[in-house]
């Protein structure tokens, strides 16, 4: 079969068989990037088009190669490939431009390991890689079936396994510092890869040990390909998370002067219905008057740290508690956490109850509807401590502990604004569980 190629290729089937394979795998590995990319309409009969034209363009350019045997022709030829590469992910996916520069950038650079990592395997084992695709003999002639499947095997299981290695796990957003280092990215793969690859190559043959280097730098430079589009993504999904959290400090922030408002209005009526009731006391039966005391009791959450903003966040929560049935204890020096902003101590606090409260309020027994919270100085360090029973069952989303709301576009974030708070001023989240029992801590070092 391979004696047929040749024949029909004719003299071209040196440069024609390297430029189409060349074609054909990076192609291939671009497209394994492509996993999360949204494909097109009729996306396969665009692929089979891209196909039958990239064998076309890539014989013409080995006709044009073989012809004029100059070093820049040679670079042309593989920046041509490199092009309708890019054109035939365009061609078939449709995505965001980042997205896009992305899978071909990691595809690209996945390719030249690929490309590399057989030969090398072979130049190690003193065979000319010019001279056979074997990894048993030095000798052209007399390959087998087996030793073509071994060469696909291994070029393609590479690229396999850096998709397995550097695919991405999410999708990213656009910004401007995102845009600008794709671009770097696709540049450097492009320009530096494959030009130099192409110049390098020519020099190939004056030594193995330059040709191992050569090997070897371009493995190593793809992999750093590899390795700052994986940084880009981590980058990228961390901002998308302080961005959320940000617009979430904002509505908290909304929400904190709407609960104080409330809460100010809430203790003047009780503290006016007490009056009220002292006036008329007489006037009632016992049974009334009971009655209206509880009532008044119910919204007069009495709790004083000596800290007003943790107040309100405590008192607020405190009614949550009573209408669920749950019992709400709290310990607190407030004024040790008086470093914390309005809207810090309103998001660390709420987020810790809210948790607190979503997890004992599914409880079925009474006497295990309860928190405990105690916010003290211990050993030079600032801690908060809240403990409570739940139902043996923790839910976690990216390492953090994720809602059971319907709010799923909040999904988890309570546990990440607790954390991200407390990273804010050096402290830290720890998070126990023992039996049926939670236990969460947030320690500061010692404000000064």
């Amino acid at each position: 079969m391979i004696d047929t190629i040749v024949s029909i290729l004719g003299k071209y089937a040196f440069d024609g068989f390297s430029l189409i394979l060349t074609f054909l795998e990076s192609q291939l590995s671009i497209a394994l990037f492509c996993g999360q990319v949204r494909k097109r309409n009729a996306f396969f009969l665009r692929l089979a088009i891209v196909f039958l034209e990239g064998i076309i363009l890539a014989y013409l350019l080995a006709i044009w190669n073989t012809e004029a045997q100059s070093l820049l022709v040679r670079v042309v030829c593989y920046l041509l490939i490199a092009l309708y590469n890019f054109l035939f992910l365009l061609f078939c996916w449709e995505d965001t431009p980042e997205e896009l520069l992305m899978a071909f950038s990691c595809g690209m650079a996945a390719y030249q390991i690929g490309n590399k990592v057989y030969p090398l395997l072979q130049n190690l084992l003193g065979i000319n890689d010019r001279a056979t695709i074997s990894l048993l003999h030095a000798q052209t002639q007399d390959l087998t079936g087996w030793e073509w499947l071994l060469f696909f095997l291994v070029r393609f299981g590479t690229y396999s396994f850096l998709v397995f290695l550097f695919h991405p796990r999410g999708r990213l957003t656009s910004d401007k510092r995102t845009r600008r280092n794709i671009v770097l990215l696709s540049v450097s793969t492009v320009a530096i890869v494959t030009v130099l690859v192409c110049i390098a190559r020519t020099y190939e043959g004056e030594s193995m040990a330059l040709n191992i280097v050569i090997k070897l730098f371009t493995i190593i430079f793809s992999l750093v390909v590899l390795m700052f589009g994986r940084g880009i993504f981590s980058q990228n999904e961390k901002e998308q998370q302080i961005n959320v959290l940000n617009q979430l400090m904002k509505q908290e922030k909304l929400q904190f002067e709407s609960v104080k408002a409330n809460m100010e209005v809430i203790n003047m009526k009780c503290h006016d219905l007490k009056h009220i009731i002292h006036r008329i006391e007489g006037k009632l039966t016992e049974e009334e008057t009971d009655a209206l005391r509880e009532a008044i009791q119910f919204y007069d959450a009495n709790i004083k740290t000596g800290n007003d903003i943790l107040d309100i966040v405590l008192c607020e929560k405190a009614i949550v508690c009573r209408k669920k049935g749950i019992a709400f204890t709290c310990l607190a020096d407030g004024p040790k956490f008086a470093f914390l902003s309005a809207v810090q101590t309103y998001s660390l606090f709420g987020n810790i109850l809210d948790n607190a409260i979503e997890a004992v309020e599914k409880l079925a027994e009474p006497e295990n509807k309860v928190i405990t919270l105690t916010c003290h100085e211990n050993d030079g360090q600032l801690e908060i401590e809240e403990c409570n029973y739940f139902d043996g069952t923790i839910h976690y989303t990216d390492g953090n502990l994720s809602t059971l709301k319907d709010d799923s576009a909040r999904h988890g974030y309570g546990t990440k604004s607790i954390r991200y708070v407390a990273e804010q001023y050096g402290g830290k989240l720890e998070i126990k569980v023992d039996g049926n029992m939670f236990f969460l801590s947030v320690l500061f070092p010692a404000q000064t």
